[in-house]
């Protein structure tokens, strides 16, 4: 249980691109012959037009084509991907970098090696037609722009990329937000153009890092849980707002960059457009680029509205806490079964707990180790469960106020992390054990083993 919840949080914080089986769609769907040689004749075609609008470019030699992919259907697949191409001649000899390869076929050693920051991921090279069709049959939009580079900067990033495949130096420790396949391209071309993205002192709309997790995870099969872990795993420094430079860590924003750099303006040109449904930052551009009818842009606008509509999974966990902890509060009040209905109501708060020490304790990650979840789930409420009952009920008071402090530095913003339904999940066990006294007579026949001078001297107590 422990190895796949970790394994969730690398997917979910990873946002990477992983070759899909050939052939094969998201939900199993084989490509037929003629929709593979379709897809194949649209990037053929649209790659003309690439060469062609920016012909200027590809004239002067070789060229650097920053490659982005749009949004898949797959967990890490929702925040996009990258990748930087050195064009020659022909295309289909073209060579790709690919900072984001990661062994998913062991899971629990990639998970071991993110969470410890051990080297876990590495950059591939690839030739273009084997990189693309990857995202072709995984059905994810693809972007071309040529960089307006010189001959001495285009062969800056050649030699820093053949450096970076080189065995001895293609592995590095992922970070989501500070050192990603992102990152690393980014990095790549500010070396060799003196600080070209480092020199964009755009202002920003203000979102957080955390804002800018959580987008990826709206539309496209959308779902609660992994809008809820970039709430419970990520943790304080996710809620900086990043200057427009850090905010290139997703691909969006680096082609946005590439786009609206005014020394550049390069304007992405799809080669390749995703068929199924578009994700929401697809259907922004498309509204932005215009050309569309009337009633293309009214369905897209009324889509647009209904993803972002979407529930942010807060209210509906809040009533999952309610129901998980339900036992430990209703048992008290029917005066049987309490130490069963308490121990139902710990565990998934001891075994959570559990994990975001354990994750605390040994990653050097920072979103991971100053995790505020771990101020509220904490394993040592098992204490709740073992201490002796006066000591039991002082530990439990101990923690309720010690998570009324916690509410008060919500309130007033010195804890920002949006973790109220997890801070209800900690309170109830607490108050019912530190404020809501067991019923006597009941106990006597639930717990007969406690021993009926155990049950008299805490009646005189009382």
């Amino acid at each position: 249980m422990r190895a796949r919840l970790a394994l969730l949080v690398v997917l979910t914080l990873a946002g990477l691109a992983v070759p899909a089986p050939a052939g094969a769609q998201p939900g199993g769907r084989q490509l037929s012959r003629s929709e593979w040689q379709q897809r194949l004749d649209e990037v053929d075609r649209n790659y003309e037009q690439v060469q062609k609008t920016h012909s200027n470019i590809y004239t002067q030699g070789p060229v650097v084509e920053l490659v982005t992919m749009g949004v898949g259907g797959l967990i890490w697949e929702r925040h996009g991907h990258i990748a930087l191409c050195i064009h020659d001649n022909d295309p289909r000899e073209d060579d790709c970098y690919n900072y984001g390869i990661g062994d998913f076929r062991h899971p629990i050693a990639m998970a071991s090696g993110f969470f410890r920051a051990a080297n876990s991921f590495w950059v591939g090279i690839q030739k273009r037609d084997d990189m693309f069709a990857t995202y072709l049959f995984a059905d994810r939009t693809i972007w071309i722009q040529p960089l307006p580079l010189t001959p001495d900067q285009v062969q800056a990033v050649r030699d820093k990329l053949n450096h970076d495949v080189k065995e001895e130096n293609k592995h590095y420790s992922y970070d989501h937000f500070w050192d990603n396949c992102t990152t690393r391209v980014r990095d790549v071309i500010d070396g060799a153009t003196d600080g070209a993205f480092k020199k964009m002192d755009f202002k920003t709309d203000g979102r957080t890092f955390r804002d800018l997790a959580r987008e990826g995870f709206h539309g496209l099969n959308s779902s609660w849980l992994p809008l809820l872990i970039t709430d419970i795993a990520m943790g304080r420094v996710t809620d900086q707002v990043p200057t427009y430079y850090e905010r290139l860590f997703l691909p969006d924003y680096l082609r946005e960059a590439v786009a609206t750099k005014p020394e550049w303006k390069i304007a992405p040109i799809a080669v390749y457009q995703r068929k199924g449904p578009l994700a929401v930052k697809e259907i922004e551009k498309k509204l932005a680029d215009g050309g569309l009818s009337a009633d293309e842009e009214k369905q897209y606008k009324a889509r647009l509205d209904d993803l972002h509509d979407e529930s942010s999974g807060r209210f509906g966990f809040a009533l999952l806490v309610l129901l998980l902890t339900a036992p430990a509060w209703a048992t008290r009040l029917w005066g049987r079964f309490q130490r069963t209905g308490m121990a139902v109501a710990l565990a998934p708060v001891l075994l959570f707990g559990t994990i975001f020490w354990f994750l605390a304790i040994i990653s050097p990650l920072p979103y991971v180790r100053w995790n505020e979840t771990c101020l509220l789930l904490m394993p040592f409420d098992a204490l709740l469960l073992f201490l002796p009952q006066p000591r039991r009920q002082l530990y439990a008071r101990g923690r309720v106020v010690m998570l009324g402090l916690c509410a008060l530095l919500m309130l007033v913003g010195v804890l920002k992390a949006p973790l109220w339904p997890v801070w209800l999940w900690a309170l109830v066990p607490n108050a019912v054990v530190g404020f809501w006294p067991r019923r006597l007579e009941a106990e006597k026949i639930a717990a007969p083993t406690e021993g009926a001078g155990e049950i008299v001297k805490t009646a005189k107590k009382r």
